[in-house]
């Protein structure tokens, strides 16, 4: 498997960009930026500006651009990773590596779902998530920075165990849905309760996946009122036009399109976002690795 750890950058390291022909700022309301060097030291950008306007000298580092784009990385908002670069159910070696060559530097699980002999239980589901969040942390397949350890939501989970999650390090819930707790209402207080601890939730929007999965509609995605409306263009089978505008003009969460989905459908919720105004609700992931 093609995996590395992230190379350590000491504090005082400075490398300098120059010679950039476009720089992408990733702010919707100014993508473009009046630049063409860029300074980071020790792993962090200092300054971005005109190569004459900025401090270059002393570089342990200059890289010349010739001209090139300069992006952000970009953050896949929708994964769902297991070991490392290795994801048993799509038997899929590498799948993270390769998606970095693609300039994602960042990615978000939607829970690690295809975990052979995914524990349900409580303590067990708790557990698995720590651990998750534990080994992506310490470990960057491809250099991708990967933020892990979402568990499914089921039945039987009290207030405590959402403290007890976020008292571990744990930042993410997954796809509400996908386990047992299917309901707006219960998804709602359990929602509730992950987001007084700074835990973020999405929910699994659409017709069935994996198995245990089912459909959840507009109806129920408006009740659970999760932070992310997980692939609002299908995580298979996407919902009726109706049931996307609902959801758009419905809720002011963000509105997920993602790759393995429906491409028509993921247009239409485009449109509606560029009609309501609100194009930075909108943010995109893969839902990788694909089968």
């Amino acid at each position: 498997m093609a995996e590395q750890q992230a190379t350590t950058v000491s504090s005082t390291h400075k490398l300098v960009v120059k010679n950039i022909g476009l720089m992408l700022s990733g702010d919707i309301e100014r993508p473009i930026l009046e630049a063409d060097t860029l300074i980071a030291i020790g792993g962090r950008i200092a300054a971005v500006g005109r190569f004459k306007d900025l401090d270059t000298d002393q570089a342990d580092t200059v890289i010349d651009a010739n001209g090139t784009v300069l992006s952000p990385g970009l953050i896949d908002s929708h994964v769902h990773p297991v070991a490392g670069d290795w994801t048993p159910r799509q038997n899929q070696f590498g799948w993270i590596d390769s998606t970095m060559h693609g300039g994602v530097t960042t990615m978000i699980s939607a829970g690690e779902v295809h975990t052979p002999g995914r524990p349900k239980d409580i303590v067990g589901l708790k557990a698995m998530a720590i651990y998750a969040q534990r080994a992506f942390t310490a470990f960057r397949p491809g250099g991708v920075k990967v933020h892990a350890g979402a568990p499914v939501i089921e039945p039987g989970m009290v207030e405590q165990d959402f403290k007890d999650l976020a008292d571990a390090g744990v930042r993410l819930l997954g796809e509400v849905g996908l386990g047992g707790v299917k309901d707006g209402a219960r998804a709602r207080e359990m929602v509730a309760w992950a987001r007084k601890y700074g835990i973020q939730s999405t929910i699994h929007t659409g017709g069935p996946s994996i198995p245990g999965s089912g459909l959840i509609g507009a109806d129920v995605v408006l009740e659970a009122d999760t932070d992310v409306v997980g692939h609002i263009n299908g995580g298979h089978t996407a919902l009726p036009d109706k049931e996307i505008r609902c959801i758009c003009e419905g809720c002011k969460r963000g509105l997920e399109l993602v790759h393995n989905g429906n491409e028509r459908a993921a247009l239409y919720t485009l449109r509606v976002a560029r009609e309501m105004d609100e194009l930075q609700r909108v943010i995109l992931g893969t839902d990788g690795p694909a089968g």
